[in-house]
């Protein structure tokens, strides 16, 4: 799918398929969505979630990530990796 001639949302489409009826809804405190585009989600949802999904195109590492999310991405990243060095993240 490297031309997008099949579909045009990445491997989600193939993904929903392939598990279609083998899976289960989780809470909403499992998997926390937004940051990447949400201005307003709230700070307790994040702290007490399992996963936090960086969806949509302000990702942390990207200049035009929100600085109110990076925190609880960059807490994570080790800036005295070599291949983290190459990467010219922004912090």
């Amino acid at each position: 799918n490297e031309e997008r001639t099949l579909w045009k949302l990445g491997t989600l489409p193939p993904g929903l398929i392939t598990f279609y009826g083998l899976t289960e809804p989780l809470e909403k405190s499992w998997h926390v969505l937004g940051l990447g585009y949400n201005p307003s989600v709230d700070r307790s949802d994040i702290e007490d979630a399992a996963v936090i999904h960086y969806n949509g195109n302000m990702k942390p590492w990207l200049e035009i990530a929100m600085s109110k999310y990076r925190p609880y991405w960059t807490k994570y990243i080790k800036y005295d990796d070599p291949h983290i060095k190459s990467c010219r993240l922004s912090d």
